[in-house]
């Protein structure tokens, strides 16, 4: 398996914005390159990322990979589908007001709905909160709009909520393209991933590959990311 490392981040913020020249942003980019190249065979715009559990560096990672894809100059839309607990919007000092769900409820186009940061990045946050997160990521007017949406963006970088919280990632699975899961390696039981792991196949997932989050290196005192190309 192929591995990349990438720093660790204490919050939400998009240092590989902030900081686009920075260490920690060259590692983002090589997690990028990594999916890229790691399946080249396949097309992948979508990407959805999950984890095991909460604080997990999930949503972190969805900001920053999605940030260095946009520095790519592919047109990219990070989109919060973590309808229970949304986070995006925080990385980005964003209001949270209309988003994915209302696009679906009040029939909005994307213009109406996204949050512009730059050129190549645009970020649909979570939205209206829905009394039922769990039917409406499984409405077909959903479907039709993850569609619509792979032919107005290169890359679609999705945040979802935890596997082990509530079934909602297993559904977004069905969504998109390629899965990635988040596993923060001195949290997570053995046992648990591979439960993870075992309820996305069964659903059909296409799991390209899982980052390990929280792995301490003996010469150093931060933390960092590896990533893993998935084999079946």
């Amino acid at each position: 398996m192929m591995k990349r490392k990438i720093d660790q981040l204490g919050s939400y913020v998009p240092i590989s914005d902030k900081e686009p020249h920075s260490i920690i942003t060259e590692q983002y980019r090589k997690l990028r390159t990594n999916i890229e190249l790691s399946n080249f065979n396949q097309e992948i715009k979508s990407i959805a990322l999950t984890s095991t559990m909460a604080m997990e560096g999930k949503t972190v990672t969805s900001i920053n990979l999605a940030t260095v894809y946009a520095q790519s100059g592919m047109k990219t839309l990070l989109i919060d589908m973590d309808l229970r607990k949304p986070k995006i919007h925080r990385g980005f000092k964003m209001i949270n007001q209309i988003g994915l769900s209302d696009m679906i409820t009040h029939k909005l186009d994307i213009d109406q709905a996204v949050q512009i940061v730059n050129p190549h990045l645009d970020i649909l946050t979570s939205g209206t909160k829905l009394p039922y997160p769990a039917e409406f990521l499984m409405s077909d007017a959903l479907k039709s709009l993850m569609k619509d949406l792979k032919t107005k963006y290169d890359r679609i970088i999705i945040d979802t909520p935890p596997m082990t919280a509530v079934t909602d990632a297993s559904i977004i699975s069905s969504l998109v393209d390629g899965m990635i899961i988040v596993i923060a390696s001195r949290e997570a039981k053995t046992d648990v991933a591979s439960r993870v792991i075992q309820d996305l196949k069964d659903n059909g997932a296409n799991i390209i590959g899982s980052v390990m989050t929280r792995v301490q290196k003996r010469e150093h005192k931060y933390m960092n990311y590896y990533y893993y190309n998935y084999k079946a």
